[in-house]
């Protein structure tokens, strides 16, 4: 029998990988694949992607209130209310199609912050990411407790009638222009919702005393 080479591994002398390097590496490979199919050079890929937008004093940060009455309140550096706007889809179609070109209406976008889940909220996070903007979603649950008081969150009708209230009470310390009238309850949730997210950035460094 030949004698084996000093310089030849065994066979049964190989590592085997670790299953996260197995799978970063087919991850990698699968992303290869595309590129390829596409077309795409990994280098063109990266040229491609958004960079972070900077913090500055003309940034604004919105909240959103998902669902086909979708609306957008829209905060400055500062962390007051500077704007609302309501628009209403007939489909979700319609709307994932409409996203991008409502959050492009905006100038200076730094940060969009969600109140809601699934689909929809996809929408808008992938129109977000596209350009550069920071988001996050939340739920109804994660703001109320900071914004109303026990009482007022006690069923789904009153925390809406307190959130309406509490939205005007916004309007009138932020000194909006241009809102007129009785608030719906999806405008007076974007509002909420937006300025939990500016106190939590910390925008603003407390809530605004508002019931007194």
């Amino acid at each position: 029998m030949a004698r084996r080479d000093r310089d030849e591994e065994p066979k049964w002398g190989k590592r085997t990988p670790p299953k996260a390097e197995r799978a970063s590496a087919a991850e990698a490979l699968e992303a290869e694949e595309r590129r390829k199919a596409a077309g795409i050079s990994k280098s063109a890929e990266a040229m491609r992607a958004p960079s972070p937008r900077m913090l500055g004093e003309k940034s604004r940060f919105v909240g959103i209130d998902l669902g086909l009455a979708t609306a957008l309140a829209v905060y400055g550096r500062d962390g007051r209310l500077e704007l609302v706007r309501s628009r209403h889809f007939q489909s979700r179609d319609a709307l994932r199609a409409a996203a991008g070109a409502m959050l492009d209406e905006i100038p200076h976008i730094y940060s969009v912050i969600i109140e809601g889940g699934g689909e929809l909220a996809e929408a808008w996070t992938r129109a977000a990411v596209h350009r550069g903007i920071h988001v996050r979603s939340v739920h109804a649950n994660d703001w109320r407790p900071t914004l109303l008081l026990a009482r007022e969150r006690r069923d789904g009708a009153a925390a809406k009638a307190h959130a309406t209230k509490l939205a005007a009470q916004v309007v009138a310390w932020s000194e909006t222009k241009g809102l007129v009238g009785t608030l719906g309850h999806d405008a007076a949730e974007a509002i909420l919702v937006g300025l939990f997210g500016v106190v939590q950035a910390g925008w603003l460094r407390e809530l605004p005393k508002f019931r007194h």
